[in-house]
């Protein structure tokens, strides 16, 4: 299937690739800020409940973004109780 495509057709995809992904992680950077600064305000019964559906809804989708979420929530949670 390789040879049907031309080379420039080929880098043609890869680039937009890169930038699909390039693109993805900058949405992600301000959404984990946004999330930060949620975590800050929300009290450590509520981070903890957000923190175990989401990591466990990140497992189910495969997503490690919503899994590493998840796990900061729950860190976040432990340490307003103690």
């Amino acid at each position: 299937m390789g040879s049907v495509f031309s080379p420039k057709l080929k880098e043609s995809g890869a680039a937009a690739k890169e930038a699909g992904i390039a693109e993805m992680r900058a949405a992600k950077e301000i959404g984990d800020k946004k999330v930060e600064e949620k975590m800050a305000h929300e009290g450590p019964i509520r981070l903890s409940a957000e923190g175990r559906s989401e990591g466990m809804f990140g497992k189910i989708l495969g997503c490690e973004g919503m899994k590493e979420r998840g796990v900061a929530k729950l860190k976040t949670a432990q340490s307003k109780i103690q």
